[in-house]
C-alpha cells in the first residue's frame, strides 16, 4: 500500500491526513515541527488588535493559536489578510468578515502585488505571527508608509519523529509544507539517513521549498497550489503516471 507521511504541525495535519486516507493510502503524521503558544503575546494580542486597521495572518497555525485571544472583540471595519485559499476561508468562517489573499500565488510577494496594498501610507497594520520569520511583508508595508507592529504568539520547536518507525517502512511520499521542515527534516534525520530523504517523492505547495529541497539533494518533487485538494491532487497525477 503506497504510503505518504505529512510533515506539519499536528493540529493542522488532520484535514489532509483524512483526504489521503480517503484516496486509500497508509498515511501517517510525521512530527517535524510543533507550535507552542506564546502566552505573553496572545494577552497583548487584543490591544494590538484593538488598534490596528488591518490584521494580516501568517499561516493557520497563527489563527488556530490566535484567534481564540480575539473572542468576543469587535473588528468590523478592520481589515484581515493572509496568503492562503484555505486560511482565507477559515478566517472568514471565524469573523464573519471578508478576507484579503491572492488568488495567484500563495506567499507574501503575491498579496503585497495586490492593488489594495499599493496604497497604505498612514494605515497601520499588525502582522500575526510566530516569533521570528520571514521580515519581507513588514518592511515593505514600512516602505510604503504603513505604520508596521508585530504580534508574535507561538513558538517553533523541535519535532520528534519515530526514526525507528521511518526506517522499517520508508515512505513512498512526504508531503512538507514550509522551508523550515525541509530544513528540520535533514537535521533531525541525521546525515545516516540523508541517502533514502534524496531518494523519496516530496510534494510541496510553494517553489520555495522546492529549491530547498533540491539543494539538499532531492531529485522527485511534486509542486502545486498551495491547498490540501491540490496536494492530493498532485500526489494521485505522480502515482498514476509512475505506477
Amino acid at each position: 500500500m503506497t504510503r505518504v507521511l505529512v510533515a506539519r504541525p499536528r493540529s493542522q495535519a488532520a484535514g489532509l491526513l483524512a483526504r489521503l486516507r480517503a484516496e486509500g493510502w497508509q498515511v501517517g503524521h510525521l512530527p517535524l515541527l510543533e507550535l507552542a503558544p506564546l502566552a505573553a503575546g496572545l494577552a497583548a494580542l487584543p490591544a494590538q488588535a484593538a488598534g490596528a486597521d488591518a490584521l494580516f495572518w501568517v499561516s493557520p497555525g497563527a489563527i488556530d493559536i490566535g484567534w481564540p485571544a480575539l473572542a468576543g472583540q469587535n473588528l468590523a471595519g478592520k481589515r484581515l489578510a493572509c496568503v492562503g485559499a484555505a486560511s482565507a476561508e477559515r478566517l472568514r468562517a471565524l469573523s464573519g468578515l471578508p478576507v484579503l489573499h491572492p488568488r495567484d500565488g500563495s506567499d507574501s510577494e503575491a498579496l503585497l502585488a495586490l492593488p489594495e496594498l499599493a496604497e497604505v501610507r498612514g494605515q497601520r497594520w499588525l502582522i500575526v505571527r510566530g516569533e521570528g520569520g520571514r521580515a519581507l511583508l513588514a518592511q515593505t508595508l514600512a516602505a510604503r508608509g504603513a505604520a508596521v507592529a508585530l504580534a508574535e504568539i507561538y513558538r517553533r520547536l523541535p519535532g520528534a519523529p519515530d526514526w525507528d518507525d521511518f526506517d522499517a517502512a520508508p515512505p513512498d511520499a512526504v508531503v512538507l509544507t514550509s522551508g523550515e521542515m525541509v530544513e528540520q527534516l535533514f537535521r533531525l534525520a541525521g546525515p545516516s539517513r540523508a541517502g533514502t530523504l534524496q531518494c523519496l517523492l516530496y510534494c510541496v505547495p510553494h517553489p520555495r521549498i522546492a529549491e530547498r529541497l533540491a539543494a539538499f539533494g532531492a531529485t522527485r518533487i511534486v509542486t502545486t497550489r498551495a491547498d490540501d485538494a491540490a496536494l492530493v491532487a498532485g500526489l494521485k497525477e505522480w502515482f498514476r503516471r509512475h505506477p
